[in-house]
């Protein structure tokens, strides 16, 4: 640093009061940054010596209490299941009338059961053959009795002393057999049920003429299962 002594100087100096002698003077470059530097260190010294009364801090943001909302819920997955009802018209042909049942003797001579049973027969006492010559009437539209029944006269003989069977079969054609074993003469049904039969059976004595038997009888043939029990008198035998 240069130090000059001037006479402004001392002038100064008696004027302020300063003693005679030499004056530092810094050339004006340097005076200006001394002042600004000074200034600067005013400012920050008067803030720091500064007393005034502290404001208080801003409160932090108050913190909600309040809990968290509750996840909201799922949206619900509807899955519907459409079923298409689909209609269809069909045309069902209808049925053939029923045909009627076909209607047949309740006792048919013709019928293989009742030619079978005929023939098993054999022969009446003058070796002639036995043919249906009486039966159950009626068909099967009128209902047929559970007992059925058919005469079977001989051939042989050609008098008022011709021998008969009679023979039973149930209204399915099962053959059931003979009121007798033997083929007795002027004999005849002359009642029937269900399943009952009413055979007469007459006979002669030994002066009778053989259109007029003296001696007769009734006898009733029930049916219980498949078996024919007789009730009544039977002729004597042959």
């Amino acid at each position: 640093m240069v130090v000059t002594d001037t006479p402004f100087d001392r002038r100064a100096d008696a004027r302020y009061g300063h003693p005679g002698g030499s004056v530092t003077t810094l050339p004006r470059s340097m005076a200006v940054l001394a002042v600004a530097a000074c200034a600067a260190a005013a400012v920050s010294c008067g803030s720091a010596g500064t007393t005034g009364t502290a404001l208080p801090a801003d409160d932090p943001a108050p913190s909600s209490s309040a809990p968290a909302p509750a996840p909201a819920p799922a949206p619900e997955t509807r899955v519907e299941t459409r079923v298409e009802t689909q209609t269809e018209t069909v045309t069902v042909p209808a049925p053939a009338p029923a045909q009627p049942a076909q209607v047949v003797p309740c006792v048919d001579p013709s019928s293989l059961n009742v030619r079978t049973a005929v023939a098993n027969l054999g022969t009446d006492s003058q070796g002639g053959a036995f043919v249906i010559d009486d039966h159950t009437p009626g068909t099967s539209a009128d209902g047929c009795p559970t007992l059925e029944w058919a005469r079977a006269t001989g051939t042989g003989i050609r008098n008022g002393t011709v021998q008969s069977h009679v023979l039973f079969f149930t209204n399915s054609g099962d053959y059931l057999g003979t009121a007798t074993s033997d083929a007795y003469s002027y004999t005849s049904v002359v009642g029937a049920s269900d399943s009952t039969v009413t055979v007469r059976y007459r006979w002669l004595n030994p002066d009778d003429a053989f259109c007029c038997p003296s001696n007769t009888s009734f006898v009733e043939f029930d049916l219980t299962g498949n078996t024919i029990t007789p009730y009544g008198e039977f002729p004597p035998p042959n």
